[in-house]
């Protein structure tokens, strides 16, 4: 998968059947280790995204119509957002709001103070 996958749209890849081998293989661990409670859609086990596409661990490539709320406005490892964690990330990665401050934590929070009047 490359950046040109982010501009593609002529349809997902399907090069083995669904869900592939490799993929049945993480899904037996996932039936095996993980909590029955935390139950799947469906089959799929990726690997990377670009954009609008994500590729399974067997090379199949879809588009994804299940994101999650960390990507659903600029896609899959835009590269603006990558540039931006990987800096933060040098930085530091986690405080809890609950025993310490940041700036940036502060600042959201006197932006969001002010978007509520």
């Amino acid at each position: 998968m490359t950046t040109e996958t982010m501009t593609r749209t002529a349809g997902p890849k399907i090069k083995t059947a669904l869900p592939g081998p490799n993929a049945k293989k993480v899904l037996a661990g996932d039936e095996k280790y993980i909590s029955p409670s935390y139950t799947r859609s469906y089959p799929l086990v990726a690997k990377r995204g670009r954009g609008v596409v994500i590729e399974d661990v067997d090379g199949n490539e879809f588009f994804d119509f299940s994101a999650g709320i960390a990507v659903t406005s600029t896609g899959h490892c835009h590269p603006e957002v990558v540039a931006a964690v990987q800096k933060q990330a040098a930085e530091l990665i986690h405080m809890s709001a609950l025993t310490s401050t940041t700036r940036a934590w502060s600042r959201w929070r006197s932006g969001f103070r002010r978007s509520l009047r």
